[in-house]
């Protein structure tokens, strides 16, 4: 899954990840932020930068015409962040059902090396489950292999 990425800068101690997304139209800087939302689980977050950095929108479609590096490059952080994080489970769930439907077929296709490295659950109707290939999951929860 060594797939081109866009260079990231790292800001701590938010757990704040920058990149600046170079596509066909403009230049989009981007914000992966990883928010703890219980003490072993952070919460992904994605999407273009707002508010001159502070924040972000992940509702936004840019359309830039590199989507497939710009989720090389959030695949990438999200690597970096459980290296130096193997205690945590990253939570991750699209901000639309498409985004969500998207993450699923990424994970899909590229399950055999993932799961080298990670394991990988998906959530459906309250349960949490062993990830499998075409289930529709609402919510993915990824952690490091030990």
């Amino acid at each position: 899954m060594e797939e081109p990425h866009y260079e990231f800068e790292y800001a701590v101690p938010d757990e704040v990840y920058i990149f600046v997304s170079k596509g066909k139209h403009k230049s989009v800087t981007k914000m992966v932020k990883f928010q703890m939302i219980q003490n072993d689980i952070a919460n992904l977050g994605f999407g273009d930068c707002t508010d001159h950095g502070v924040d972000f929108d992940d509702r936004v479609v840019t359309d830039n015409g590199d989507m497939e590096r710009v989720l090389a490059t959030v695949i990438k952080i999200t690597a970096t962040f459980l290296s130096k994080n193997p205690e945590v489970s990253v939570y991750i769930t699209g901000s639309t059902a498409a985004r969500n439907r998207l993450y699923r077929i990424i994970i899909g296709n590229n399950f055999e090396a993932i799961s080298q490295i990670y394991k990988v659950w998906g959530y459906l109707r309250g349960t949490w489950f062993p990830f499998e290939k075409n289930v529709n999951y609402e919510a993915f929860l990824v952690s490091k292999l030990f």
